[in-house]
Order: structure tokens, then C-alpha cells, then sequence
């Protein structure tokens, strides 16, 4: 944390600083604030940049489609657009979260963590937490990936994905040069995931790490599909002693949350016939 904040304090003009990163980052932030497409001349005047500094970088972005060039004018490209595609539904989503995931933390007395799926590592990712504040209590840093068949959060983004991308999913990661740890068995998984989505939670009892036990609930949009996970993460002792009262608690944030976007049914999405199991 303080190594963070020394860094945001770092003169721009530091030695230290990724100068050719900042200087696209830059570039980028410039192009998609104009209203229109903006020319060499006067992007170097804008940003005072020599025209030699900017046309290397201005090169690769165009050739990677994060720029489009229209007659000596550069606007935002298709690589672009798919990043922001990416990256603002999850602010969105965290911003609309961090309350809920806060009145969870502190009713249940445990760690709260919002979870998405990654496709391209087969992985859920946790975007945003808030931690229990007991001593003894589940932690973990933003940005870290878990497996999805055997976690609580990871059974509920799959649950609500249709059938055939499942598939194709436990085909990818049975087919990895190691052997899953933990086991898969097939019967299980697909028993759990029908029973997720009919239940609308999830829990697991030390699946992946075993000292910690946890709970998770999606968060749906006002047509079933899935956004996130809202989940906790409990020391396995203590989880014994509330688990029933901890799994409501869940359920019932995560449904309130979802109402925000528009998801008025407590029950699964009914039309989604090609959604898993």
C-alpha cells in the first residue's frame, strides 16, 4: 500500500515513470474526447508533442485498430470501442455494488467479494471486496482468479450460462496438461449447478482452500442473465455455527441488488431454456 502511494505521488516527469505508456494513455484520452476526428497538426499543438514523438505511437495504435485514420485524421477504433465495452460495465457494476457488499461485511460479520467470469482464463476474478472486521477472517487482494467448478461464486456464474459454452468450458480445462485439483466428477458438478439455479445460492465447505468455506448468490439483469457474484468468504469454523442464517443473508443482498437492475422475479430466468444444466 505504500509502495501504491509513493507511486501516485512520482513527478510525471520522473525517470521512473513508463513515459511511452503514459504518452499512448495520453493519446487515447485525447482522440476519444473530441467530438470529431483530430489531425496530427493538431494533436501535437493539443498535447505538445513533437509530430516525430507521436507518429510512432499513433502508427501501432492504428495498426492494432485501437485508431482508425481518416484522411490525415485519427478517431477511436474498433480495438477501443471492445475495451470500453469490457471495462465499464465493471466499474458499473462495482460502483452499484460497494454499498450492498459493505451492508453484507458488516451484517454477517464476514468478508464480502464480488466475483466475474473471465473467459479467457477459465477463471472467476474477484473485482471488489470488503473485508470482515474480525480478526480472524478471509482475505484476499482484488484481482486474484479462482476456478469456477469448484467454488461457490464460480458455480453460480456458470449456472446461469447456457449449456453448450459450459461444456465447452469443462472440455477446455479437462483437457489441461494437469490433473484438476480439485477432482471434477461430472454427475456432481451438473447436480450442482441444477441445484444453484433452483435454489439461487451456492456454498461450498473448503472445495479449494480448505480452511475457508463459502457462500454466493448471483446478480441478474431484468432478462436472467447473470452480471456477478456477490459471495462470502468464512473460516470454516466459524461458518458451522450460522451457515443457514450467513446463506439467506446472501441470497437476499444479492436479490436486492439485482432489483436495482431491474430484476423484479425471485426465481430463476424461466426463458432460459439453453442455460445449464
Amino acid at each position: 500500500m505504500k509502495l501504491s502511494e509513493e507511486d501516485d505521488a512520482m513527478p510525471e516527469d520522473s525517470p521512473d515513470r513508463p513515459r511511452p505508456l503514459l504518452r499512448t494513455l495520453k493519446i487515447l484520452e485525447h482522440v476519444a474526447k473530441q467530438p470529431e476526428a483530430v489531425s496530427l497538426t493538431r494533436m501535437s499543438q493539443d498535447l505538445d508533442l513533437p509530430k516525430s514523438s507521436l507518429l510512432g505511437v499513433l502508427r501501432t495504435l492504428t495498426e492494432h485498430h485501437y485508431l482508425e485514420k481518416y484522411g490525415g485524421r485519427y478517431a477511436l477504433g474498433p480495438s477501443a470501442h471492445r475495451l470500453a465495452a469490457i471495462v465499464l460495465p465493471g466499474f458499473s457494476l462495482v460502483r452499484m455494488a460497494r454499498p450492498m457488499l459493505r451492508e453484507l461485511a458488516d451484517r454477517s460479520g464476514e468478508t464480502s467479494l464480488l466475483a466475474v467470469l473471465d473467459w479467457e482464463t477459465s477463471n472467476l476474478v474477484y473485482i471488489d471486496k470488503c473485508e470482515s472486521y474480525q480478526v480472524v477472517r478471509y482475505t484476499v487482494p482484488v484481482g486474484t482468479t479462482r476456478p469456477l467448478y469448484c467454488t461457490a461464486a464460480g458455480l453460480v456464474l456458470l449456472a446461469w450460462q447456457p449449456k453448450a459454452l459450459v461444456e465447452r468450458y469443462l472440455d477446455r480445462i479437462m483437457e489441461g496438461p494437469e490433473p484438476l485439483d480439485p477432482p471434477l466428477r461430472l454427475d456432481d458438478f451438473w447436480a450442482l449447478l441444477e441445484k444453484t439455479r433452483r435454489d439461487m445460492v451456492s456454498t461450498t465447505q473448503g472445495n479449494y482452500v480448505p480452511e475457508v468455506a463459502g457462500i454466493a448468490a448471483p446478480i441478474l439483469d431484468r432478462d436472467g442473465g447473470i452480471l456477478g457474484a456477490l459471495a462470502l468468504g468464512i473460516p470454516i469454523e466459524r461458518s458451522k455455527r450460522g451457515l443457514s442464517r450467513l446463506t439467506k443473508m446472501t441470497h437476499d443482498v444479492a436479490q436486492e441488488l439485482s432489483a436495482y437492475y431491474g430484476r423484479g422475479s425471485s426465481g430463476p430466468d424461466a426463458s432460459a431454456q439453453d442455460r445449464s444444466p
